[in-house]
């Protein structure tokens, strides 16, 4: 009884062991998909801050460029420029107690230098620079445009320092041949900026830090004493996209960093995370998924229980019904339920085989040795072949494309008639009709050697075949080799009737010798024989070739062996039928149909059609997906967007809601049409369009300007405004007046 329990004991162990790989291959995939939002989470966040950081800092920016042309403006500092005066006023004293009092509301403002048209003529230091360094000053503000504010600047201090500023200036050289008046500049103490720039809390464990494109820290925040590592900076400012992140692991423990570029400040931003603290909810679901993987565990052990029991009451009965047939009822009792089965279903197998073979010799030896095709004749007599000692062969006659009507009948009787005519007195004929269309046809020597020699008895053949083929007949021959030994007859036979398999390989040919069969090549047909079919399937500039193509295939394969042969070109019809798919399910049924469909085609122009209308099927299926991907959906979106920009519900994920596509995979389609991504296309129509308006539209203020385009905050339109053309929208229009004037 143990031994019958041992198949349900298999299959209760496999459906278990399968339902616990497959919880666990789940739980896997679960726990680094929830790792990997919570680090993409992290990301985002991260990324939103350094984001408001480049924003409060191009705000500060703006503030000190606000200021620089505020001073440019006042007349008495504008004439201070012009004129070189120094001469005191109390219009000069108020001037230059703006100056002063700007440095003094604002403490990261070190110095101010107002510049003549030849040299510095005013300026307030709180931090004095070398003599060398404020004529190198003079020199690059003089030297440079308005779009070249601010820039980072390595000065020397008086007393010989070197420090990093950040210069703001405005000399109102708004194009490269605007004549240079003068200008202010404004030294910004980046040491100071940061203060005001990265307001953190103590507990907090994220560090940020801006760099310049060489990689030095310009600014950072100071929640820890210890540096930045030199090599993670490096690896930041070596980085080609302007986002991203990447976890780093020096010689402490690994760090999550984040980081941005901004072009137009030439400045990285990033920010450094403990990866640990990016992670820390993990703990909290692997101690939730290993209680969800015992529960599903003992969920599925009952569930493989209950299945085990189901499948295997059947499959017993069947045991049960093949151990009756093979009559051995004690088999299980020396073996187990799988192993006793198979051992009896073999011995089955071969007792079937045995029959089969015993009734295929006896059905096959009356159908050749008898003179008679009628299955009521019980007994025929045997026939007399070889009785001179001579030797025989066999030709099996066949219908190409055997007609429905009685005319086949006549025709292989003319066939029969011209053979024994063409062997007259050399041979006698012996024929049989196994069936409607075809004949196998014994001829015998009528002594020893009365056929001739071998050429003669092979040019009788050729003759026969040659009148066939001017007679119009669709039958083909297939001869068998010559013999004296009467025992060989069956295989004699099955000679004749292979030799019909190579008639398909041949053009124009009706008859083939098994003499000639066993010098051709058995070892398989190479892939480079397939490939001359296959490029011109491929290439549409080639299908004019499809024919040829087929034709020497079909005549490289006349050297083969018909197995070999019927391979390859299976292996080509199953090639040609996956071209254009996606993938190919039960491939190995697919072959051998293929296969089977090969060897039963009897004739070249068949087998040759056959194969055409594959390739050609292949070809339509590549010229239809050829014509699928035509539709762009890259162009579809950029044109969505360039009718849409000015909508301020624009977003990348309704629009890849609408082209039913991932919003990754539009973001892709989009970079690759444009040049740029998603939302820099939109910011960059939205800022032609409302640097179009500002000068055609002068009633329109900046807050309208801003509405039409589709920004939501004035603010945010100037800031963007500004970074892209280098002035302020006010600033632009105003530079437009004074240029068409």
């Amino acid at each position: 009884m143990g031994k019958r329990r041992t198949l349900y004991t298999r299959l209760f162990v496999s459906f278990t062991l399968i339902s616990v790989c497959c919880i666990l291959v789940l739980a896997t995939v679960i726990f680094y998909l929830y790792r990997n939002i919570s680090i993409s989470n992290v990301n985002k966040a991260n990324q939103n801050v350094l984001l408001n950081t480049e924003t409060v800092f191009t705000n500060y920016k703006e503030i000190v460029q606000n200021y620089t042309m505020d001073f440019y403006a006042n007349p008495n500092i504008n004439s201070l420029m012009m004129s070189g005066d120094t001469e005191w006023s109390d219009q000069l004293y108020n001037a230059l107690s703006q100056v002063r009092g700007a440095l003094v509301v604002n403490q990261y403002l070190e110095n101010a230098y107002i510049f003549g048209v030849d040299k510095p003529v005013a300026m307030f230091e709180n931090m004095p620079l070398s003599a060398e360094s404020k004529q190198e000053l003079f020199e690059l503000v003089k030297g440079s445009q308005l779009v070249d504010s601010p820039f980072l600047w390595k000065a020397v201090m008086n007393d010989g320092t070197p420090m990093t500023l950040m210069i703001v200036f405005y000399n109102d050289m708004a194009f490269a041949h605007s004549e240079y008046y003068g200008g202010v500049a404004l030294t910004v103490n980046l040491g100071k900026l940061q203060k005001n720039l990265f307001s953190q809390k103590t507990e907090e464990s994220t560090r940020y830090a801006v760099l310049d494109e060489q990689g030095s820290v310009l600014m950072h925040s100071t929640l820890s004493g210890t540096s930045l590592d030199a090599e993670m900076l490096s690896r930041v400012i070596a980085s080609p996209y302007e986002r991203g992140s990447f976890v780093y692991k020096g010689a402490e423990e690994p760090q999550l960093i984040t980081f941005i570029y901004s072009p137009r400040d030439k400045l990285w931003f990033l920010s450094e995370t403990s990866y640990k603290d990016s992670v820390r909810d993990i703990s909290r679901l692997r101690n939730i998924l290993v209680l969800l993987c015992l529960f599903l565990i003992a969920a599925v052990s009952v569930s493989a229980n209950l299945v085990s029991r189901r499948i295997y009451q059947p499959i017993r009965r069947l045991f049960g019904n093949i151990f009756h047939i093979s009559g051995n009822q004690e088999a299980l009792r020396f073996g187990n339920d799988l192993d006793a089965a198979d051992l009896e279903l073999e011995m089955i197998g071969a007792k079937l085989k045995q029959l089969k073979k015993e009734s295929d010799d006896s059905a096959l030896m009356r159908w050749l040795l008898s003179p008679h095709s009628d299955a009521s004749h019980a007994e025929t007599p045997r026939m007399n072949i070889c009785a001179s000692g001579g030797a025989y062969c066999v030709c099996v006659l066949d219908a190409i494309q055997p007609s429905q009507d009685d005319s086949p009948t006549a025709t292989v009787e003319e066939i029969i008639a011209e053979i024994e005519a063409a062997f007259s007195g050399r041979g006698s004929i012996q024929s049989f009709r196994p069936h409607q269309g075809g004949a196998v046809i014994i001829l015998s020597e009528v002594s020893a050697g009365s056929l001739g020699d071998y050429a003669l008895y092979r040019k009788k053949w050729e003759e026969i075949a040659a009148w066939l083929s001017e007679a119009g007949a669709s039958h083909v021959l297939g001869i068998s080799g010559l013999t004296s030994d009467v025992g060989l007859l069956r295989p004699k036979y099955s000679e004749g009737a292979d030799c019909l398999q190579y008639i398909k390989f041949h053009q124009q040919q009706n008859i083939v010798f098994a003499d000639d069969i066993i010098h051709l090549n058995s070892s398989p047909m190479p892939d480079s024989t397939l490939e001359p079919v296959l490029q011109a399937v491929r290439h549409p500039d080639q299908t004019d070739r499809i024919p040829q193509a087929v034709e020497r295939l079909l005549a490289v394969a006349c050297s083969y062996r018909a197995e070999s042969a019927t391979t390859a070109l299976s292996r080509l019809a199953f090639e040609l039928s996956r071209t254009a798919a996606a993938g190919a399910d039960a491939w190995h049924a697919e072959f051998w149909d293929y296969y089977r469909e090969v060897w039963q085609i009897q004739s070249y122009d068949k087998l040759k059609s056959w194969l055409e209308e594959c390739c050609f099927a292949a070809l339509e299926r590549l010229a239809n997906i050829a014509a699928i991907r035509t539709r762009s959906l890259a162009a579809e979106a950029v044109h969505y967007i360039r009718e849409h920009y000015h909508d301020p519900g624009i977003s990348l994920n309704a629009l890849a809601d609408k082209l039913s596509i991932s919003p990754a995979y539009l973001s892709k389609l989009i970079a690759e049409e444009v040049g740029s991504s998603f939302p820099d296309f939109i910011n960059q129509l939205r800022l032609e369009q409302a640097k179009s308006l500002l000068v055609t539209n002068l009633e329109l203020d900046i807050r309208e300007i801003a509405a039409r385009v589709g920004y939501g905050s004035s603010t945010y339109f100037t800031t963007q405004f500004k970074k892209r053309y280098g002035v302020t929208p006010s600033k632009w229009r105003m530079n437009h007046i004074l240029q068409s004037k």
